[in-house]
């Protein structure tokens, strides 16, 4: 099949850093694919593309109106007609919908997320097959959104990595390394992780010296933060160093990841710490419902952020050696769970379904 991988944008974040595995193992599977971005945004994906040795199009070099990027989708449709239209995240989902009808092309749509625009759920039924990135999605597509269950299916976008640099654990004597890995956007509610961490420090202002948050990513809430920062007084503690390339290297000089998201669909970035043999400490959505485990592979930060926050952080200052625990049981959940073999599984059972015609008729 020729397949069209039409994205919103590269723009830092875990569908768009998906994007490598996913064509990878479309084009292993005999399929030809070419990628497609409506804009490039920060262009943070980008690295990981090359480094695949993946080429892409951009359809514009900024955002542009939905009738100025759909027309330029329909020109390179009209000369390199796909047999599908594959669609990833809100915008770039819109657009195919718009041109799968205009064009009598079948379109299949990821879903990222626990949530929906209101066009995107309007148009739910110009995809013809809908693809969640974890069962938390699938059971929204299909609880939420009224898909019918022939036309869901699920590709989870990680895959173990038994080659990824492994975390030092910590030893309880040098100052505690906390790192979150995200887009700096509302969702992800790194304000309010802010917050509950300038509460607790100043209720143990003898913890000051002892731990450390590093935020790495950049996005439209930069300056909120970095004025939660200074409102709390902890430009020496919480770190924003903007986006970096260097992921698995920034995790695993970590010794704690956090997640204190608002709803995520895979969480890619969680499950990159898991695979480095990470603890992890986080809100229950999306996958991170069923990978993160309390007393198991790290801390649930469940009811308000600040109490659940204060209470695994007393957990890991009172008994250090935990951190080692849950990061032996984090890449061991990650390892058994999402295999190479099961990624590329799942992606033999969706082109099927699509080679077969069964949801596309």
């Amino acid at each position: 099949m020729k397949i069209h991988y039409l994205v919103t944008s590269l723009e830092t974040g875990g569908a768009e850093f998906a994007i490598p595995d996913i064509v990878t193992t479309l084009k292993n599977l005999g399929h030809e694919v070419s990628i497609i971005a409506c804009e490039p945004r920060d262009s943070g994906a980008v690295p990981r593309l090359v480094a695949a040795g993946l080429s892409y199009r951009l359809l514009a070099s900024r955002r542009r109106l939905l009738p100025i990027i759909l027309a330029r989708y329909l020109s390179i449709a009209h000369h390199d007609r796909p047999d599908i239209i594959w669609t990833s995240l809100s915008f770039g989902n819109l657009v195919g919908q718009c041109a799968g009808k205009l064009l009598n092309i079948p379109v299949v749509s990821f879903k990222h997320s626990a949530s929906v625009r209101r066009y995107t759920y309007r148009l739910r039924h110009s995809s013809a097959l809908w693809i969640g990135d974890s069962q938390t999605v699938v059971d929204y597509l299909q609880q939420q959104m009224g898909i019918s269950a022939d036309k869901v299916m699920a590709w989870p976008l990680f895959q173990y990595n038994q080659h990824s640099p492994q975390a030092s654990y910590w030893d309880g004597k040098s100052r505690l390394q906390i790192g979150s890995v995200g887009r700096l956007h509302e969702v992800k509610c790194y304000a309010a992780l802010i917050d509950a961490l300038g509460s607790f420090l100043v209720r143990y202002p003898n913890l000051r010296d002892r731990l450390q948050l590093t935020i790495l990513g950049d996005g439209p809430e930069r300056e909120r933060l970095e004025d939660k920062i200074i409102e709390w007084n902890l430009q020496d503690i919480v770190l924003l160093p903007g986006f970096s390339d260097q992921v698995h290297a920034f995790m695993a000089g970590l010794h704690l990841y956090v997640q204190p998201s608002r709803y995520e669909g895979m969480c890619l970035a969680l499950h990159e710490a898991m695979n480095v043999g990470l603890p992890v400490m986080a809100t229950p959505v999306g996958e991170m419902r069923d990978a993160v485990q309390a007393g198991k592979t790290g801390f649930v930060l469940a009811g308000k952020l600040d109490a659940a926050l204060a209470s695994a952080l007393l957990d890991i200052f009172a008994t250090p050696k935990i951190l080692q625990e849950y990061g032996v049981q984090a890449r061991h959940y990650v390892a058994t769970k999402f295999s190479h073999q099961q990624f590329v599984r799942a992606a033999e059972q969706i082109v099927a379904k699509l080679s077969a015609h069964k949801t596309l008729a």
